[in-house]
């Protein structure tokens, strides 16, 4: 028998991450329990639009991880572009589990930097290749435009409202964790990964005063519980009225306290919504489990039915799974609505999803070091929703196949249900070292030096063979070639730990892959699709690559006549250069100054440069003068332009061409 084709196709978790029509993901920070490689390249490729190994190559980061310190670290070369910051110290954690899952994202427009996106997202699933492949799991997710904040209407001020709620949580969060590397630069020139971050922050600050007293559907377990906030929330999210059905399902249920009793946060649910005239007397009671994994509610399942709850697999719509694939409940969700007989209309509905599974934990207990998790979801009230499939009724709004639901089959009273295991428990493990990165300083044949931004004091570095690198005054003695990450050993509170840190090399890149030399062409190139990320060769092999060679030689072809001769090609890249920056925008200014710093230096040995030491002559003196900068950095009298200065004087030094004769100077 052929197989039902799906008709439905929402996007996977990691599709949440993906860079919107003409924009690339600019920075952004996320949440959660867990996460692995898999699922962090996949999003990371689809924010950037970038490989791993063009990652690799530019080193920023451009994500930011904030995740339970059970969870092992998940490094730079793991995943280029994701930083997963640890917990600076035990001492101070604030919650049992770091459970909330939550992405605020920042897209920037290719070409107009006045124009961006910021996304939330909010999940019940971990970001894991798992959640996408077996989990029965829900998302959440908005955007806001700049384009909307001139002309805001009241939807758009709530999605502020929202956005900024989440910002709210996710800076308090960042404030626990070692966000050193983020800052990771050259002496006082800021990376390309502080500047993304600043960018983001200016867009948030525009939602933030966009929100006005909108009552965000976003809300966090950090003062008070889910289930206390919950009333409230559905009646922001509508009318305040008595709904007459209500279904509950979770990956997790508490284990029984009392065997055979009906799990005491259901009834506190149920309680707490007829209390506050949120739901009938005698409502429809739904709860959706795992049929081998329900922990109290397989101990109480007659129980239950007599207290008129109907126990129910979760489902799998056939509009959106193929037969007989089978997977687990991991969504926690509540929806709630009036049934009316010979209506296909569910009437003032609303829906809870979040990270809060059914657990005192979970949803009943607010933050706490002992015993309630950081948990985060939203409620809000979806339109239009029908019951089920009618006619030529759109089957994007039957509730079925938003949520994994389901009421034809139900446990009957003496139906066997398996309790399975509790959420398990692990150790804190990933805690900051005393160093969030080390600087590489070049050494010739002998190797290098690795240089801590805060000294050397109290942490050994190990070399490839696991013995402790010879500290030197400048740092550690490295006997090999620049090394992406190495391996830092410490004593905290009596314990021999240790953790592995990122190599920041001389441009700021993070972990780094190997740069080229560059000749001029190869220059102008990595700096011809500024403000976009530049192309890489190497890194993009098999990726794009001969079609990136083959604009290169039709550009290289349509000048040929100049390429040939050095001091002209050089001449040239000036001109194109100025004529570049003098249309860069402000904000990106900063960046371009990383950009241009770390592309030119790789010109050193190019033959152009040469022949201009040769002469006596410094080929990059035209770009100081006024005419060849944009307004806002046309002399050292401001911040931008005493950047663009000292990054013009950085490569003149590795060009070997500083002191040397101005072009157009008098002898």
């Amino acid at each position: 028998m052929r197989s039902r084709k799906p008709t439905l196709t929402p996007r996977t978790l990691a599709q949440y991450f993906e860079a919107p029509e003409e924009h690339l993901g600019c920075f952004g920070w996320a949440c959660g329990y867990s996460a692995d490689a898999g699922f962090l390249n996949d999003a990371a490729e689809r924010f950037t639009r970038q490989t791993e190994g063009q990652r690799a190559s530019m080193g920023t980061a451009v994500l930011a991880l904030m995740l339970d310190p059970g969870e092992p670290a998940i490094s730079f070369v793991d995943v280029p572009g994701a930083a997963h910051l640890p917990l600076r110290t035990l001492a101070e954690k604030p919650f049992a589990l770091l459970h909330a899952k939550v992405a605020l994202l920042g897209f920037r427009h290719q070409s107009d930097p006045a124009r961006w996106i910021v996304r939330l997202v909010v999940s019940t699933g971990n970001w894991t290749r798992l959640t996408m492949e077996q989990s029965l799991d829900l998302a959440w997710c908005i955007d806001v435009h700049s384009d909307e904040l001139q002309a805001a209407d009241q939807d758009t001020c709530l999605r502020c409202a929202d956005i900024t709620a989440a910002q709210s949580l996710l800076r308090w969060l960042a404030g626990l964790f070692d966000t050193r590397i983020l800052q990771a630069g050259t002496g006082d020139h800021p990376g390309e990964t502080a500047n993304a971050i600043s960018r983001l922050d200016r867009w948030l600050s525009l939602c933030e005063a966009q929100a006005g007293d909108a009552a965000p559907r976003f809300f966090d377990s950090r003062a008070r519980s889910l289930l206390a906030q919950l009333p409230g929330k559905i009646r922001d999210a509508g009318a305040g009225v008595a709904r007459n059905w209500l279904s509950m399902g979770s990956g997790y249920y508490e284990t029984a306290s009392v065997p055979g009793a009906v799990p005491t946060v259901l009834t506190k649910i149920v309680g707490a919504l007829q209390a506050e005239k949120l739901l009938t007397a005698a409502p429809g009671l739904d709860v959706f489990v795992n049929p081998e994994s329900c922990q109290a509610v397989a101990q109480s399942a007659d129980a239950l039915a007599q207290a008129g709850y109907t126990v129910r697999a979760a489902g799998q719509s056939a509009e959106i799974f193929s037969d007989g694939e089978s997977r687990n409940l991991h969504a926690k969700f509540l929806f709630s609505a009036n049934f009316r007989e010979g209506s296909n209309n569910c009437s003032s509905a609303w829906i809870y999803l979040g990270s809060g599974n059914l657990t005192n934990p979970g949803f009943v207990t607010a933050m706490a070091p002992g015993g309630g998790n950081l948990e985060a979801g939203v409620v809000f009230a979806p339109p239009q929703l029908l019951w089920e499939q009618q006619g030529d009724s759109a089957p994007e709004r039957v509730v079925s196949n938003l949520l994994p639901i389901q009421w034809e089959t139900k446990y009957e009273e003496g139906t066997v249900l398996v309790a399975g295991a509790d959420m398990p428990d692990r150790p804190d493990q990933y805690i900051a070292p005393p160093v969030a990165w080390l600087l590489w300083h070049e050494a010739g044949q002998a190797g290098g030096i690795l240089s801590p931004a805060q000294g050397t004091a109290g942490f050994d570095v190990l070399d490839p063979a696991g013995a402790p690198c010879v500290p030197d005054t400048a740092g550690f003695l490295w006997p090999d070639t620049q090394p992406r990450q190495v391996t830092v050993r410490w004593t905290g509170n009596g314990e021999a730990r240790t953790a592995v840190v990122p190599v920041v090399d001389a441009f700021g890149r993070i972990a780094p892959t190997t740069l080229a030399a560059l000749d001029l062409d190869q220059a102008w190139w990595q700096l011809a699709s500024f403000p976009l990320p530049p192309d890489d060769e190497d890194a993009s092999a098999g990726d794009g690559q001969e079609g990136g060679n083959a604009r290169r030689q039709t550009h290289a072809g349509a000048r040929s006549h100049a390429g040939s001769y050095p001091v002209r090609r050089m001449m040239e890249l000036v001109e194109q250069l100025a004529a570049s920056q003098t249309r860069i925008d402000a904000s990106d200014w900063a960046t371009w100054c990383c950009r241009l710093k770390q592309t030119l230096m790789l010109a050193a040995d190019s033959h152009a440069v040469q022949a201009f030491r040769d002469l006596g002559l410094n080929p990059l003196s035209p770009l100081r003068a006024a005419p060849f900068r944009p307004d806002f950095a046309e002399s050292g009298n401001t911040p931008a332009g005493r950047l663009y200065e000292s990054v013009l004087s950085q490569i003149e030094q590795a060009w070997n061409v500083e002191g040397l004769t101005a072009i157009g100077a008098q002898p």
